[in-house]
């Protein structure tokens, strides 16, 4: 009895990841330092047995477009940002930082420019985890990472396929995280692009352009409307 349990349980837990692995849905406001479908795997599987059969059920009915991912996925969101507050003033000329781990706001984003492409470096020292985004939904996610002002990430490589493609980079700490994204510029301009600076601490998550601190022009040189 115990073995069919755990062997429909694992039936179970196989039909939602194949469900949730069809389902592009974004966080509103995380999706720079979290996967989506990731968080809400995690949270399903954290489930009783029963509940976690009856999700399986609503994805199997559901079939490749799982209705209810947005609701999980909204869920699993909130819960990331607890009581932060959220504050996005990349539409506004005031700005959102002055500050960012105790360096002026406008020196903490370092952008060099190479011949294949653009790398970008932060001014902290520390220990994060990395999430990378970009290059047709591929991802790097590197846990423990040794970090100092020196350490550069490359966003764009023009020698790699669909290079011309969004991305973000995010350093991630219980204390402090912040991420450098290439998005839509969210003003109905079509076939633009905007770098934003996002930066969660413990009381708020804030996001603004980053033009406002630094020269963005490579990171957003060449991108695929």
């Amino acid at each position: 009895m115990e073995n069919e349990k755990s062997l429909r349980r694992v039936r179970d837990i196989v039909s939602v990841k194949r469900t949730i692995w069809s389902n592009y849905d974004r966080f509103r406001t995380l999706g720079v330092f979290f996967l989506e479908r990731n968080e809400v795997l995690d949270a399903v599987c954290a489930l009783s047995d029963e509940d976690l059969h009856r999700v399986a059920e609503d994805c199997r009915e559901g079939g490749v477009r799982w209705r209810s991912f947005t609701k999980y996925m909204n869920k699993a969101e909130s819960a990331l940002l607890g009581n932060r507050e959220i504050v996005d003033l990349s539409q506004s000329e005031e700005k959102a930082f002055d500050t960012i781990a105790g360096m002026k706001a406008e020196d903490f984003v370092r952008i060099r420019e190479t011949a294949s492409g653009v790398s970008v470096s932060f001014a902290v020292s520390g220990t994060f985890d990395l999430l990378q985004r970009g290059n047709r939904n591929g991802c790097t996610e590197i846990r423990g990472l040794n970090v100092t002002p020196e350490t550069s990430f490359t966003v764009v490589n023009e020698l790699l396929p669909y290079w011309e493609d969004r991305y973000s980079v995010a350093l991630k700490s219980p204390p402090l995280s912040f991420a450098v994204a290439a998005e839509d510029p969210k003003i109905g301009k079509k076939g633009s692009a905007c770098a934003r600076l996002y930066v969660m601490d413990e009381n708020r998550v804030a996001a603004d352009d980053l033009g406002k601190y630094t020269d963005t022009s490579a990171l957003t040189l060449w991108i695929n409307p």
